[in-house]
């Protein structure tokens, strides 16, 4: 009896032990990220749209002043439904866009349904973290923020639009590279714009944005994006790629869009004060073993923090 009680006792100290080792890494808090004005009031309405699937549990955005919109790519009666399940989250903001146009609220927040993925720019990966310190009023300010600061994948550089030569962008062009893809594409879909050197912008398509800001372009174009969208036969991973990269473009934002990673924090999340290197503020860290992110230890290591 006596012995079964010690190994308990054992079992439980390397338990804590593990937890805290182990443990996700985060920056100490710091007073500065609760500075004045950058706060939102936690009143104003945004709007969060999800690019889900009808499986998908989306409760955990449970921020009582914001209006959730669930759209399901696989569900054609659901509440929100998009006419084709194509270019992964692309085709649900579009939708989203095109069919309240003219009645979008003052701020939009697209995103992926899921509450804990790899891209999230987290030391948890928690969305729910960024969801909660998300600063409304930065969104005004810049009428475009990405969700993710941190610079892996996107930035500084991600598509040399230089050497690219014209392909038909209805076309799948399998043994093309990507440069060649979104170059094509970005000259189809919006050939008044200069088309530039180079494109960046950080990853992974999860965005805030002002309705002023969607309002730069008529209805009409992106009308014409979905319409691509919906007759390209490229595949899903590179439609959805190439808008990826584009939408800080349609929404204002300068062709190379890669925020100083400091200045992101502070100003989106109200991180202020932090020490970065080249896109690096200790607040990201990637995932080698991407599954852990479901797996019952991870949970038990994101419970105790």
């Amino acid at each position: 009896m006596a012995r079964s009680w010690r190994l308990y006792l054992f079992g439980a100290v390397c338990l804590i032990l593990a937890i805290t080792f182990l443990r996700p890494t985060s920056h100490p808090y710091n007073l500065s990220w609760t500075s004045s004005g950058l706060v939102s009031d936690g009143k104003t309405l945004a709007q969060i749209v999800v690019a889900a699937l009808e499986k998908d549990d989306v409760r955990w955005i449970d921020i009582g002043y914001w209006d959730v919109w669930k759209y399901e790519a696989d569900n054609p009666n659901a509440k929100h439904a998009v006419p084709k399940n194509k270019g992964n989250e692309a085709m649900v903001y579009l939708t989203h866009i095109i069919d309240q146009y003219d009645h979008l609220a003052p701020r939009l927040i697209f995103m992926h349904a899921g509450r804990y993925q790899w891209h999230n720019d987290d030391p948890r990966y928690d969305a729910k973290n960024n969801l909660q310190n998300l600063r409304l009023k930065h969104v005004d300010e810049e009428g475009y923020v990405n969700l993710r600061c941190h610079w892996f994948q996107g930035c500084p550089s991600a598509v040399n639009l230089t050497m690219a030569p014209y392909l038909n962008p209805l076309h799948g062009n399998p043994t093309a590279d990507f440069d060649h893809l979104y170059t094509s594409t970005l000259r189809y879909l919006l050939p008044t714009l200069p088309i530039p050197k180079a494109v960046a912008a950080t990853c992974c398509s999860q965005f805030a944005v002002s309705a002023s800001a969607i309002r730069k372009h008529k209805k009409d174009v992106y009308i014409k994006i979905r319409k691509w969208l919906m007759e390209t036969e490229m595949d899903d991973y590179d439609s959805g790629r190439v808008l990826e990269y584009m939408w800080h473009i349609l929404f204002g934002k300068e062709a190379i869009n890669c925020p100083a990673a400091d200045d992101c924090y502070c100003r989106t999340y109200g991180k202020c004060g932090l020490k970065c290197e080249e896109g690096d503020c200790g607040q990201y860290q990637y995932p080698i073993n991407i599954p852990r992110l479901k797996t019952w230890w991870w949970q038990v290591k994101h419970l105790f923090g």
